[in-house]
């Protein structure tokens, strides 16, 4: 079975992203693993067409796309091309930035990025690891609506989820669940 894991990371991180370490330690060899780095000039729509192409190269049994924070609102755009080709996605957001508006941090957003952001007002079909004191993003709408298949994980941390290898068999229950 051939089992493909993306990870896109969040702003100010890069390849090395503990949240990526963890995955891939507790995984190990389930998955061929790639990542999608971005810079705050990148063009995220290119390296989204190019994480595409990989994801799509050979026998492919399962896909999952992993974005934390604002590479949250990047990796579902990318499940949304690949839906658009029918091709079935597992996708995990963590303290995900749906909406530039619900940023609560003072601290300016790199302008390039913020027109590539899509606003996510009711996301779908997704495993979303969140904590309600995140002190980056307002993530307290996401607990009030009622989301379409969606598996809202509330956990007691912050924005970075420094507790994330707690997580992470949330993960492999919620990827279990869509096989």
């Amino acid at each position: 079975m051939n089992k493909k894991l993306l990870y896109i990371h969040g702003l100010g991180s890069d390849r090395n992203s503990r949240k990526f370490v963890n995955i891939k330690e507790y995984f190990k060899d389930q998955f061929e693993y790639n990542f999608v780095e971005w810079k705050n000039n990148s063009n995220i729509l290119s390296l989204l067409n190019e994480a595409k192409k990989w994801l799509e190269s050979g026998s492919t049994d399962q896909i999952v796309l992993v974005g934390d924070s604002t590479g949250a609102n990047f990796a579902y755009q990318l499940r949304e091309k690949l839906k658009q080709d029918n091709i079935k996605t597992i996708l995990l957001l963590t303290s995900p930035l749906l909406d530039i508006s619900n940023r609560i941090r003072d601290i300016e957003f790199p302008k390039n990025l913020i027109s590539q952001l899509w606003k996510i007002e009711n996301p779908e079909e997704a495993l979303i690891i969140a904590t309600q004191k995140d002190e980056v993003l307002n993530l307290i709408p996401l607990y009030q609506k009622k989301l379409k298949n969606v598996e809202l994980i509330d956990v007691d941390d912050s924005h970075r989820l420094l507790k994330f290898e707690n997580y992470v068999p949330h993960i492999e229950k919620y990827i279990q669940s869509q096989t």
